[in-house]
């Protein structure tokens, strides 16, 4: 009975960390470019770098793109719990908010120019980190995706 009781909590346990892909997704990860596509009008950055950060119970997405415009680096913050949180001001502010999900986290951004949704799912191995981007604004949609390697 005691044996059994003990494989029940291992594998409960195991769950619990398996439907916890918004923590798995802490550390750093640098994109993939041969898997990656985009199809949006700016076409591809030359590289992403994203880091995911855990501070209390605020999930905070630092990303930096490097483009043929030059670098740019920003920081944005999501509640653990879903509710909304307002990042920035005037026309940089964003509004975001973390969906969860058993096997993915959708990242959400909403703006004066529209929403933008961030579809991330792991692998089995936790190496590397799929990001299925939509961004709907008034002058139409656009859907990437971004394939990116744990560093």
């Amino acid at each position: 009975m005691k044996r059994s009781f003990a494989v029940f909590l291992i594998l409960a346990g195991a769950l619990v960390v398996y439907a916890q892909p918004d923590i798995d997704v802490i550390g750093s990860w640098k994109m993939d470019a041969s898997r990656s596509n985009f199809s949006g009008p700016r076409g591809a950055p030359d590289d992403v770098l994203i880091k995911f950060e855990r501070h209390d119970a605020v999930l905070r997405e630092t990303i930096k793109v490097v483009n043929s415009a030059g670098e740019s680096t920003r920081t944005i913050n999501y509640a653990f719990d879903g509710t909304e949180t307002v990042n920035g001001t005037g026309e940089e502010r964003v509004k975001t908010r973390v969906i969860r999900n058993a096997d993915a986290i959708v990242l959400e951004w909403i703006d004066e120019g529209g929403t933008f949704t961030r579809t991330l799912k792991l692998s089995n191995d936790r190496r590397t980190l799929s990001i299925k981007a939509h961004d709907k604004s008034a002058d139409g949609q656009n859907d990437d995706l971004i394939v990116l390697q744990r560093q």
